[in-house]
């Protein structure tokens, strides 16, 4: 299951495509979850220009620029690479995710200011991805067959119908369950409701904007809010461009220290 990529940041890296819609009955949770999964697989690589917006609880506001690259390789690994622009006290900072299928995600941040690449340890996934609402994990491709599903109703978000389903961890690291509303004309998600441990809701993706570009649909804006602590974070995307023939040595430690 892909909670958030971005190439992202889709991340992030997103859910992609145009698809006829379907019914219910025609489909399990699992199948549904399944085909918006699949989605996000159709561009060979991309890269875009992303702007975080990370907002406190009184309302004050920090602005990151930041360039984002994906590549989807033939034996189903997708790497992701997260680069800082902007502003100066983050410049530089680069973060590299690698998806293997059936396997845990490897992931690594460089820190210019120590000049060393750091990998994110299991036990560190639950943390926030360099201060905002995201964590390591939601950063991360998860597998679906690690959760468990149930439709939980049909209703609209907005203007436009969705399945909602429930989903379950087999094993609850880091939160007791997601329930995602899938639009039913082109499966890509419209909310995500992620629940805490303890069964609580922690906090609130909306994906509030999609652009068809070069005949994808591609998630452009979307907002996580933490309903425990009152923060949000902002996620915009500009000059998106798909199947550019990225190289494989942009998705390296060596390239991560470059930052450009």
């Amino acid at each position: 299951m892909k909670i958030f990529s971005i190439p992202v940041l889709m991340a992030v890296v997103l859910i992609m495509t145009v698809v006829a819609p379907c019914s219910a009955s025609q489909m399990t949770p699992y199948q549904i979850m399944k085909k918006s999964e699949d989605l996000l697989d159709q561009a060979k690589d991309s890269k875009s220009d992303m702007t975080m917006i990370l907002i406190n609880k009184k309302g004050n506001k920090r602005v990151r620029e930041l360039i984002s690259y994906g590549k989807n390789l033939d034996n189903g690994v997708k790497k992701t690479l997260l680069i800082f622009k902007a502003p100066a006290d983050v410049k530089g900072t680069s973060f590299l995710s690698w998806s293997f299928p059936g396997r845990e995600d490897k992931q690594w941040l460089y820190l210019p200011a120590l000049a060393r690449v750091r990998q994110i340890s299991s036990a560190s996934k639950g943390e926030s991805f360099m201060g905002t609402e995201f964590s390591y994990y939601d950063m991360g491709r998860h597998h679906l067959d690690d959760y468990t599903y149930k439709l939980l109703r049909e209703e609209k978000v907005g203007e436009q119908m969705c399945y909602v389903i429930e989903a379950t961890p087999k094993e609850k690291k880091y939160y007791s369950k997601v329930i995602s509303w899938i639009r039913k004309d082109n499966f890509i998600p419209a909310r995500m409701d992620f629940y805490d441990k303890s069964g609580r809701l922690l906090k609130r993706n909306m994906i509030k904007k999609i652009e068809n570009i070069d005949g994808i649909n591609t998630p452009m804006y979307m907002e996580m809010h933490n309903v425990q602590t009152e923060r949000t974070t902002i996620i915009k995307l500009a000059n998106v461009h798909y199947n550019i023939g990225l190289p494989e040595r942009f998705f390296t430690e060596r390239y991560m220290k470059r930052g450009r």
